[in-house]
């Protein structure tokens, strides 16, 4: 199951790269480009930025996860901004590219779960271009804001900060300069860290684990701050390649930096329970202690997480915990936006295995 995009992956990607990335030539503040959409799915095409209004263009693709989960969500604000912003969502880098029958297919089977126009770049990828790779975007899915000066107010993930930002922009009071120069400092941040970073990720790209992991200790040791940014992705190098100190690092990460970030705890806590994981001496009790903590913060109001505090109670023998920790979860699971259907199954057949477990005891 995705929980969170904590792992080896992360390193290579958040922590192992350290290339200079060239300025953006499209910001916060420019005028935003002209929408050269190839063939619009759903909805009257968009066709320009008037003064006055406010627009979110957003970048996904039908094999990406986080795109398909951040859509219902997108949805909801396209109701709840009705009248006041549009909405639309832009397919980019499909596969192949300009794949448009798999983009026609998916809209269609999204049906009202995706309520606002939808367009699609063709294999020139003109979109992705003037927007993505011009404004130095990588990832999707990726949200513009266009304000009513018809210049890009905010860029960032459609589930991290819009709606709030959406709230200030349409009451005129979102403040884009400061938005900018807060944007540009975290980029800074992020150069220096990758610097930081860039001998230990050499050694881990190359094969070699044991100094890559000695590297980045005496990183880490020197600049403590960076562990809130690399901590729970050296723990998974950990687990790979040493269990026996990935423990005790889950608890020091648990114990301090993230101590209230129900999600980092979420995942420390399952990939520590996970069968699957095939771990050869699993600290279980350290799990459950975790994944309570997670249940915690998170007021035991996220399905995803009591789906593991369940398991991690019945790894550890108290299947009448799982049973009931497990029960709330389904119910929790069954109304969130954009699970997807066999993560839903999974969980309701988790419930229904610790059933068993019970009546077979």
């Amino acid at each position: 199951m995705n929980r969170l995009a904590t792992s080896f992956l992360v390193l290579t990607g958040l922590l192992l790269t350290s290339m200079a990335m060239a300025k953006p030539s499209l910001k916060v503040g420019d005028k935003p480009p002209a929408i050269q959409v190839a063939h619009w799915v759903k909805g009257e095409p968009v066709k320009s930025f008037d003064k006055g209004k406010v627009y979110v263009v957003e970048f996904w693709a039908t094999w990406c996860g986080p795109c398909r989960e951040s859509i219902p969500h997108l949805t909801k604000l396209a109701k709840k901004y009705k009248d006041k912003v549009t909405f639309t969502g832009v397919s980019v880098y499909e596969r192949p590219a300009g794949d448009l029958p798999t983009v026609n297919s998916f809209v269609k089977t999204m049906g009202d779960k995706m309520d606002y126009h939808v367009g699609a770049d063709d294999s020139s990828g003109v979109m992705g271009k003037t927007w993505m790779e011009a404004a130095g975007q990588d990832g999707i899915p990726t949200a513009f804001v266009v304000g009513k000066d018809t210049t890009i107010a905010w860029i960032g993930h459609p589930m991290i900060g819009l709606e709030e930002v959406l709230d200030q922009v349409v009451a005129d009071k979102f403040d884009a300069k400061a938005f900018a120069a807060k944007q540009e400092k975290d980029k800074e941040e992020q150069a220096k860290m990758q610097q930081l970073l860039s001998k230990a990720g050499q050694l881990l790209q190359s094969g070699k684990t044991k100094e890559g992991l000695a590297e980045l200790n005496s990183v880490l040791a020197a600049h403590p701050e960076l562990e809130k940014r690399v901590g729970p992705a050296k723990f998974h190098l950990l687990l790979q390649n040493d269990e026996a100190a990935a423990y005790p690092y889950a608890s020091k990460l648990a114990e301090g930096p993230f101590k209230d970030n129900a999600a980092v705890l979420n995942d420390l806590a399952w990939s520590i329970v996970d069968d699957k994981a095939k771990l050869k001496a699993p600290k279980l009790d350290l799990a459950l202690k975790i994944a309570q903590r997670a249940a915690a913060v998170s007021k035991s109001e996220d399905g995803m997480i009591l789906d593991t505090l369940a398991f991690a109670y019945y790894r550890n023998g108290n299947v009448n915990k799982a049973i009931e920790t497990q029960e709330m979860a389904v119910k929790l699971v069954d109304k969130m936006d954009g699970v997807p259907a066999e993560v839903k199954k999974e969980i309701a057949d988790r419930l229904e295995m610790f059933k068993k477990k019970k009546g077979g005891a």
